[in-house]
C-alpha cells in the first residue's frame, strides 16, 4: 500500500522468426521430417541462409548438418524440412530412451535468429508381465523363474513383494458405520454386527480408528428388534405390519442373530422364537410375495438354512429338499446353501456339487479370483451386489471341510475384495460392509490367527535381493527387485524366500520383460482393440493400416475394452504415433469443433457391432471417469469396472510428416499388471499437405 502499482505492456517483433514444426516424440525406427518455419518480419524481400544441425539418436550416416537458402517476401513464411531416422538405441542406454537435439540458424546481413529444439526418442518395447502369488508359513520356499531367451535386456526386472497380511483398508468402513445416519432395521442390525466385530478386526485398523461405544450398540440394537417385528414373526424395514414383512430381511436378521450369538450377545427370546416360526414356514411352504421370483425364493431359503445351521433348527432333510433348486439360486444363495450343507456329513456331496457350481462362475488370474453372477432386476429387492456375493463365497470357503480343494483361491478372492474397495471410504452399501467384514473375520480366524514376528531373506539364484521384516499385520508391503542383465536371457533360476520367526507371509513374484518379437492381441484377463477412423464424404470410415494421412488431417481413435469379470484400478493407455497429437478440449485454444468430432459415429466395419452393450466414458461413477490427453499417449482410468464392454474415444491430428510406428494399446490393472490386454500395433504415414 506504500509502494504503488503500475502496469505497462509492449510488443517486440524480431526481423527474423523461427518456429519448430516437429513431432512431440518419435520412436526408434521412425522416419520423420524435421521442420522449421522461418518468417521475414520486415517490409522488404530477404534472402536467408538456413543451417540445421542435428545430433543425438539419429541413424548413422545421415547428414548431421544441412544448409539451405530461401527467399522470403515481406511478412511471409516458409517451412524448411530435413528427413531423419530415429536410431535404434544401444542396449546399454538408459531405459527411458534417448533424444535428438536440433540447432537452427537463419539470417542475412540485416538480422539473424537461432533456435535449439529437442525431441525425445522412445524405445519400442512391449512389456510383458508374468506373476506368481502365494502365501506360506514355511521356513523356506522356492519358485522357479524362467526368463525367455530372445528378449531385450535393457528393460525389465525380477521382483518380489512381501507382506504380513492381505487384509487392508478397513478403517473407512468402521468410521462410516460408526456415524451411519439411517435407522431402518437392516441398517441398524448391520451397524450392531459391525460394532460387535470391531474388536476382532482391531489389529488391522490404525491406532487413530476408535469406536468408543462399540460394546454398547449390539445390546441396545437387540433390545429394539421387537419394534420391527410384525405379528406374523417376519421383520420389516420400518413399520411392523404383516404387509410390510420382507422375507430376505427376515432371513438376514436370523443370520445377524447367529453372528451376534457367536460373539457372546444374548438374543431376545420372543423375537427369536417368532422369527424362527415365520422363516420355517417360508422354508418349507410355497408361500412367497408376488414380486419374488423362484430364483429369489430359492436364494432366501438358502440364507435361512445358513442362519440356522448351527442352532439345531434344521435337519439334513431340509438341505436335501432344496437340492436341485441351487441351480436357480444366485451366487449369494449358493454360498449360503453350501455353508449349510457343509454342517451335515450326509450332505457333503451336496456341498461339493454347489462348490463346483460356484467355481464354474469364477475367473482366476495369477493373483486374484472373482465370481460373476447375472441378477435379474428383482434381486435388487434382496439387496444383491456383486461384491456382497463374492464376500459370501469367501466365508463359505473358510468353512469348507476340505481346504485342499480351496487351496490358494481364498487369499486370491480376498485380494480381489480388498482391492475392489481400494481407497473408497467404505463398501458401497451396508450389505457389502456386513458380509465383507464377516468374510475378513472368517479369513483372519483361519489363516492369520498368529501375530507376525518374522524376517524374510529373498534371493534370486545366488544373488540376494534383500531382507524384509514384519512385526505387525499393519506393516506396509516391501518390494525387492533386480534389473535384468544380458546374462539373464534364457536362464532359469530360483527365487528363494527364507523365513525366520513366526507368522504367515504373502508374496508376489513378478517377471517383467520385453520380447524382441512381441505378441499381438494378448488377452491376459482383458480384451482391447483400437480403430482409427478418417472422414470421407462427411462420414467417419474405419481406416485400414498402414494408415495414410496428410498433415493437418483429423483422426478419430476408438478403443474397445471387454472384461470377463470385475477389474480394479484399470488404466487404458493408447500410445500416440509420433506424427499425431491429441486434440485436447481442456485447452482454451483447442478447436471445439475438432474435439467434438470424437462423439461416436460408427460405420459398418466398426468393432462396435461385436457387442450391443458398450458403456462409454462417464457412463457411471464406476466406469471410466478420468482421462489424460498427453503428448505421448491418451490414458483413461477407473477405480473399478464390472464385467462388460467399454468404449472410449478421442480425437487426434496429424502434425508432422513421416513414417511412424503405432504401438499397441495396453489395458491393465495398475496394481496387478499381469492382468492386462494388448491390442494391435500398426503403422502410420503422414505426408505434407497438398
Amino acid at each position: 500500500d506504500r509502494m504503488g502499482l503500475g502496469e505497462a505492456s509492449f510488443k517486440v517483433n524480431r526481423p527474423t522468426e523461427i518456429r519448430p514444426l516437429m513431432p512431440n516424440q518419435v520412436r526408434e525406427g521412425d522416419s520423420f521430417s524435421a521442420g522449421f518455419s522461418v518468417m521475414n518480419r520486415t517490409d522488404k524481400p530477404r534472402t536467408l541462409k538456413v543451417n540445421i544441425t542435428a545430433s543425438g539418436d539419429i541413424k548413422t550416416g545421415e547428414s548431421a548438418s544441412v544448409e539451405k537458402t530461401i527467399t522470403l517476401q515481406p511478412y511471409k513464411r516458409e517451412s524448411v524440412f530435413v528427413p531423419y531416422h530415429a536410431a535404434l538405441l544401444p542396449l546399454d542406454r538408459a531405459q527411458e530412451g534417448g533424444v535428438i537435439s536440433f540447432s537452427i540458424a537463419a539470417g542475412d546481413d540485416v538480422d539473424s535468429d537461432g533456435l535449439k529444439h529437442t525431441i525425445p526418442v522412445l524405445k519400442s518395447r512391449t512389456i510383458i508381465t508374468s506373476a506368481l502369488y502365494g502365501t506360506s508359513v514355511d521356513d523356506k520356499l522356492s519358485e522357479n523363474i524362467s526368463i525367455p531367451k530372445d528378449i531385450y535386456t535393457d528393460v525389465g526386472d525380477v521382483s518380489v513383494t512381501l507382506s504380513p497380511s492381505v487384509i487392508a483398508n478397513l478403517d473407512g468402513a468402521f468410521k462410516y458405520m460408526e456415524s451411519y445416519p439411517y435407522t431402518c432395521w437392516e441398517q441398524k442390525l448391520t451397524r450392531a454386527v459391525m460394532a460387535a466385530q470391531y474388536h476382532g478386526l482391531k489389529p488391522y485398523l490404525n491406532v487413530s480408528t476408535t469406536w468408543e461405544d462399540a460394546d454398547k450398540i449390539p445390546a441396545s440394537t437387540l433390545e429394539s428388534a421387537s419394534a420391527y417385528q410384525a405379528p406374523n414373526g417376519g421383520m420389516t424395514y420400518f413399520t411392523a405390519k404383516n404387509e410390510y414383512v420382507d422375507p430376505y430381511l427376515s432371513a438376514y436378521t436370523a443370520l445377524g442373530f447367529s453372528w451376534l450369538k457367536k460373539l457372546g450377545y444374548d438374543i431376545p427370546v420372543d423375537v427369536s422364537k417368532n422369527l424362527e416360526k415365520y422363516l420355517m414356514g417360508f422354508l418349507r411352504n410355497d408361500k412367497a410375495p408376488s414380486y419374488y421370483s423362484k430364483e429369489m425364493v430359492a436364494s432366501v431359503r438358502a440364507v435361512i438354512l445358513s442362519a440356522y445351521k448351527d442352532a439345531g433348527n434344521i435337519a439334513v432333510d431340509d438341505i436335501i429338499r432344496l437340492r436341485g433348486e441351487e441351480k436357480s439360486m444366485s451366487l449369494f444363495g449358493k454360498a449360503q446353501y453350501m455353508q449349510a450343507a457343509e454342517k451335515f456329513p450326509q450332505a457333503v456331496h451336496i456341498a461339493r456339487e454347489t462348490l463346483d457350481s460356484v467355481f464354474s462362475s469364477g475367473v482366476e488370474s495369477g493373483g486374484k479370483f472373482s465370481f460373476n453372477d447375472t441378477h435379474t432386476s428383482g434381486f435388487d429387492r434382496i439387496l444383491a451386489t456383486s461384491l456382497r456375493d463374492n464376500c459370501a463365497v469367501l466365508s463359505s470357503f473358510m468353512d469348507y471341510p476340505d481346504q485342499t480343494i480351496i487351496k490358494d483361491k481364498a487369499f486370491k478372492l480376498l485380494r480381489m475384495i480388498t482391492q475392489s474397495r481400494g481407497s473408497k471410504y467404505y463398501f458401497e452399501n451396508t450389505q457389502e460392509n456386513m458380509f465383507c467384514m464377516n468374510a475378513l473375520l472368517d479369513y483372519a480366524r483361519v489363516y492369520e490367527s498368529e501375530s507376525p514376528s518374522l524376517s524374510i531373506l529373498a534371493s534370486y539364484g545366488d544373488a540376494p535381493l534383500g531382507n524384509a521384516r514384519f512385526s505387525d499385520v499393519k506393516d506396509s508391503p516391501i518390494t525387492l527387485s533386480k534389473a535384468l542383465e544380458g546374462q539373464d536371457a534364457g536362464q532359469t533360476k530360483s527365487l528363494t524366500l527364507q523365513k525366520e520367526g513366526v507368522g504367515r507371509f504373502y508374496y508376489t513374484a513378478r517377471l517383467r520383460y520385453a520380447d524382441k518379437t512381441p505378441p499381438v492381441l494378448v488377452n491376459a484377463g482383458m480384451d482391447v482393440h483400437r480403430q482409427y477412423s478418417i472422414k470421407q464424404d462427411g462420414k467417419w470410415v474405419v481406416a485400414k493400416t498402414p494408415l495414410s494421412l496428410k498433415r493437418g488431417d483429423l483422426v478419430k481413435v476408438d478403443l474397445f475394452l471387454s472384461l470377463p469379470t470385475a477389474r480394479n484400478f484399470v488404466v487404458v493407455n493408447d500410445p500416440l504415433p509420433g506424427g499425431l497429437e491429441t486434440v485436447n478440449l481442456d485447452l482454451a485454444t483447442t478447436s471445439q469443433k475438432d474435439a467434438g468430432e470424437a462423439l461416436f459415429d460408427k460405420d459398418g466395419g466398426s468393432y462396435w457391432y461385436q457387442h450391443d452393450d458398450w458403456r462409454s466414458f462417464g457412463f457411471s461413477r464406476w466406469s471410466f471417469y478420468h482421462k489424460e490427453l498427453r503428448h505421448d499417449s491418451a490414458r483413461f482410468y477407473s477405480d473399478w469396472l464390472e464385467a462388460g464392454n467399454y468404449h472410449l474415444s478421442y480425437m487426434a491430428q496429424a502434425i508432422a510428416a513421416g513414417d511412424f510406428a503405432a504401438p499397441p494399446t495396453r489395458a491393465e490393472e495398475m496394481y496387478d499388471v499381469d492382468i492386462f490386454g494388448l491390442g494391435e500395433k500398426g503403422d502410420i504415414t503422414v505426408r505434407e499437405s497438398d
